[in-house]
């Protein structure tokens, strides 16, 4: 179980990684959120996540599996946090804004998305979701931040 593990929250965490390291504005959010959105498309959001997947069928039942799990998740937040911090550092954010509730916000958007668009096979929610907790990054957006 924990190679399955590992294998696919490697996958999902280097393209994650990928993305968000370029996010320097909050059209990079919107790239991020688009590239999400269109891959899930493909299946008419039958995609969903594996990290989400592996959570659901095994967390009630091996707590070193959840634990595992959950620090995949948690790195999967540093990162987004990250964006954010970036985001803040280059005057795109206030310096008031919080980097980490934000951050948890898209990450749970997504994964609520993620869920919804698998149980509906519509990516609608998904990207309803992602557009409200983007919508909030830019609710701190400054002057100069707004028009990125």
């Amino acid at each position: 179980m924990k190679e399955v593990i590992e294998t696919r929250a490697e996958d999902v965490l280097t393209q994650q990684r990928r993305r968000l390291r370029r996010v320097e504005s909050l059209r990079g959010f919107e790239l991020w959120r688009d590239e999400l959105v269109e891959r899930n498309a493909l299946r008419n959001g039958a995609y969903g996540c594996p990290l989400e997947s592996l959570a659901n069928e095994i967390a009630d039942h091996n707590e070193d599996a959840r634990r595992a799990i959950a620090a995949h998740f948690d790195e999967w937040l540093e990162m987004l946090i990250d964006a954010v911090e970036r985001l803040k550092t280059r005057g795109v954010l206030r310096s008031d804004a919080d980097s980490r509730a934000l951050a948890s916000g898209l990450l749970s958007a997504l994964q609520g998305g993620y869920l919804l668009a698998k149980a509906s096979r519509d990516i609608y929610p998904m990207r309803a979701a992602l557009d409200m907790a983007i919508a909030q990054l830019r609710a701190y957006a400054t002057e100069t931040g707004s028009s990125t």
